[in-house]
């Protein structure tokens, strides 16, 4: 099975525990960045990240030269729970 068939079969799964309201709610807002053009600043593969200063765990902004200086870094964002 490709990636592709296994992330639509997931998908398939997951919407199907939705009620109708939710999965409305969630497409409107994928809808709504696609129209948005966020699709189009999204960085490609080996695209260097901008520097940035973000809260950590603790709530203390952190900075990504501070990290850098110390080794690779590895960056992920949670989206939440719809």
């Amino acid at each position: 099975m490709s990636l592709n068939e296994e992330l639509h079969a997931l998908r398939t799964r997951l919407e199907a525990r939705r009620s109708p309201e939710t999965l409305a709610v969630m497409h409107g807002a994928v809808d709504e960045l696609r129209r948005s053009g966020a699709p189009a600043r999204v960085l490609r593969p080996g695209t260097p990240a901008p520097r940035f200063s973000l809260p950590n765990a603790d709530g203390r902004l952190v900075d990504s030269d501070t990290l850098l200086a110390a080794g690779p870094l590895v960056v992920t964002f949670y989206r939440g729970r719809w």
